[in-house]
């Protein structure tokens, strides 16, 4: 059983394509994060039309001005395993969003450089077998524990080519190792340990590109696209603003990404908003569902919330974000798991200085 198992996970921890939370993240193509930096956080992963936040990695086409934004956060995981005979609960912690952008502005276009944690592969399995003995006891256990993520390094630029229409792309690198560690142990001293350790990499060109065009004095469509590499599928994205939301004012906007995974239809939709109640407090929004694809996993909703505090010389940004998500099978150890319950809470803080 110790061998088969581990060939099975070797089997699948590389060639699949479906993306979802918790387990067929880690032997798949990773978690994109619930929004690059504290801003695009808190509006549920909004980033096509200008939100105010990182768009060297969001929509090229609105970099603008010049200014340093930087984010660090942290992910709370839990999954809930139910096999029929009960439920089983495990929680454990990895990196969240974490990112740095600089923008410079120099009149003929404006330029952004930046590093951001992309896609995420935490996750921790743990399942106790049984055997009858003669009655049913547990034996032993078994555990899988995944670190890793993918980070992308980019240079931008965008040029307004005619009033209110804007181009922009990136290109960067795109780096990351993914490490998996596999351990089997019985409660009976006669039976030995067994492990395996194995990694992947990612480090491959990528680039985007996108385009923004303002209508009116607060209506901004973005598209985008950004390129397919080794753990990260290529996607399409469209967004609408309505508001000067970047600037901090009242507004609201929608979002529809598609992710090009081949054999599956992955998709992610987002409603979002903010409101100013005050001059220097800004809070924000976003719901957002998300299809990861197959005939197994279940449409996930996402719930993120957001504010901005503005000082004289600085915006202190923070987010949560809380995303479910549940499906049927592909789980660690549980053969005969009837219901997975994937939960996500996202953490982040950021910075915005002028320049």
């Amino acid at each position: 059983m110790k061998v088969s198992f581990i060939a099975v996970l070797l089997v699948f921890a590389f060639p699949a394509s479906v993306m979802g939370v918790g387990y067929p993240d880690a032997i798949g193509q990773g978690s994109p994060m619930p929004g690059i930096d504290a801003v695009s956080h808190g509006f549920g992963g909004a980033s096509v039309a200008d939100v105010g936040g990182m768009n060297l990695f969001g929509n090229p086409a609105e970099i603008s001005g010049s200014g340093i934004k930087l984010t660090a956060g942290a992910l709370i995981l839990k999954q809930t395993v139910d096999d029929g005979l009960g439920k089983h609960t495990l929680t454990y912690a990895g990196l969240g969003a974490n990112s740095f952008q600089a923008s410079f502005s120099t009149g003929f276009s404006d330029l952004a450089i930046g590093i951001a944690k992309i896609r995420d592969y935490t996750y921790k399995g743990e399942y106790f077998f049984i055997e009858a003995n003669p009655e049913p006891v547990i034996s032993g256990f078994e555990n899988l524990t995944v670190d890793g993520s993918i980070w992308e390094a980019a240079l931008g630029a965008s040029r307004e080519i005619a009033p209110g229409i804007r181009l922009g792309a990136s290109a960067g690198f795109r780096t990351g190792t993914i490490d998996y560690e596999y351990y089997w142990h019985h409660f009976s001293e006669s039976i030995d340990d067994s492990s395996s350790t194995w990694s992947r990499e990612e480090s491959e060109f990528a680039w985007r590109a996108g385009t923004s065009i303002k209508t009116g004095d607060a209506t901004t469509i973005g598209a985008c696209y950004s390129s397919q590499s080794e753990n990260c599928p290529a996607s399409y994205a469209a967004g609408i603003v309505f508001g000067n939301i970047s600037m901090g004012f009242p507004g609201v906007g929608l979002e529809a990404r598609i992710y090009d995974t081949e054999e599956n239809s992955s998709w992610a939709g987002t409603v979002f908003g903010g409101i100013h109640p005050e001059h220097n407090l800004f809070f924000r929004g976003g719901l957002n569902l998300t299809s990861k694809g197959g005939a197994d996993s279940n449409v996930s909703l996402g719930i993120s919330l957001g504010v901005t505090v503005n000082f004289s010389k600085v915006d202190l940004d923070a987010a949560f974000n809380y995303n479910s998500e549940s499906r049927t099978s592909n789980v660690f150890g549980f053969p005969e798991a009837q219901i997975i319950d994937d939960i996500v809470s996202g953490f982040s803080v950021g910075a915005t200085i002028p320049l």
